[in-house]
């Protein structure tokens, strides 16, 4: 899984490229896009919040279904058949929703991948459980705080300079999750509960 999505991603890196190279003539497209990559949630209208919404719900929807059978994906995948767990299904259904949830992000605000990687790490150290019925909302208003955070560290009170949101998290945020997964390895309680 982990191969194909990175060969997914090196072959959407090649089409943007092409794309941007036959866009020279057209410098207000890479421009936008260029600002798309950088990550910002300024740029989303009221019309576009409305689409962004019922996307971001839907998704939402699929993760609060999956959040019992997750839990007993923990166990193994025979444990959840032994359950009456479709797992072939159940996974399928995991990654629509991610995915959902994701690239509707990703297509209104940007690419903030950091965010993304760093909420479900950092609410699982902080909650110390592996109960995705207490993860999922959690991750939810983790990562909400981490972006407010960020979108107001971006904005550089006192200047109408604004820094790219992307460059926001990670300069701030790796150091972060390094320091909080440094500890837990230390710690000699096992996060899972």
């Amino acid at each position: 899984m982990l191969i194909i999505g990175l060969m997914a991603g090196y072959a959407t890196s090649a089409v943007v490229s092409v794309l941007m190279y036959s866009g020279l003539g057209r410098v207000e497209r890479v421009r936008a896009y260029i600002a798309w990559g950088f990550g910002s949630f300024a740029g989303t209208t009221w019309s576009e919040l409305r689409v962004m919404t019922v996307a971001v719900l839907l998704g939402l929807l699929i993760a609060g279904v999956t959040m019992k059978p997750m839990n007993a994906l923990l166990l193994g995948d025979r444990y959840a058949a032994s359950m009456g767990l479709r797992v072939g299904r159940t996974r399928l259904l995991i990654v629509l929703g991610a995915s959902v949830l994701a690239g509707t992000i990703t297509a209104f605000c940007g690419p903030i991948a950091f965010i993304g990687v760093a909420a479900p790490h950092l609410t699982r150290g902080l909650l110390r459980t592996s109960d995705h019925r207490l993860l999922i909302p959690g991750v939810v208003v983790v990562g909400g705080c981490i972006a407010l955070l960020a979108g107001l560290v971006a904005q550089l009170p006192g200047s109408d300079a604004t820094l790219p949101l992307n460059a926001v998290t990670s300069l701030v945020g790796a150091p972060v999750v390094v320091i909080i997964l440094l500890r837990l390895r230390r710690s000699p309680r096992a996060v899972m509960s």
